[in-house]
């Protein structure tokens, strides 16, 4: 399946500030996240972010957290590890309205995989973009990734996620979005 830029939501999970610095090649993280926000900002798509327990880890890391808050993106405070395990199917279906729902933050083993998995087996299609999602050990990562295929959910990139949202070099947001490939 390919992504519906008319049917997708972004969801970051927990890049906050006590966390970020462990993971394995955080910058890269970062650098793609913030163009993911930027992507779905320019676009006008749903975005949506949670903290774990941010009392102990801090809030979303800046300037992440400013782009989030100028276009009031909805945040999700949470204990556990999935953004969703705690929540009744009614309100997860008011936050997440649309059917697939495209993934970044960390940790990729942790709170990726089970958020990924819960959101799978509710009848959304998950996607979970490589460059943007990572764990303090890069083979837990790739673990992850190896029970997310397992479970049907799609591995992409940030090429893959930019192409597919436009579709057509003709697409008005192709040239302002092109900037964003490196």
């Amino acid at each position: 399946m390919l992504i519906d830029r008319n049917d997708s939501t972004l969801l970051l999970i927990d890049i906050q500030e006590k966390l970020i610095k462990k993971i394995f090649d955080f910058k890269s993280i970062i650098i793609h996240s913030k163009k993911i926000v930027d992507v779905f900002s320019f676009l006008k798509l749903p975005i949506v972010y949670s903290e774990q327990y941010p009392n102990g880890l801090g809030k979303t890391i800046n300037p992440i957290d400013d782009m989030l808050r100028k276009i009031k993106a909805l945040k999700i405070e949470k204990t556990t590890f999935s953004c969703i395990s705690d929540i009744n199917d009614n309100e997860i279906r008011k936050i997440f309205p649309k059917n697939q729902i495209i993934i970044c933050g960390i940790e990729t083993h942790i709170c990726i995989l089970q958020t990924s998995i819960d959101l799978y087996n509710k009848g959304y299609e998950v996607f979970v973009i490589d460059e943007a999602v990572g764990s303090r050990n890069e083979r837990h990562k790739n673990l992850a990734f190896d029970r997310l295929i397992k479970n049907g959910i799609s591995l992409i990139n940030f090429e893959m996620l930019v192409f597919e949202l436009i579709r057509d070099s003709k697409d008005e947001s192709f040239k302002e979005l092109s900037k964003y490939i490196t």
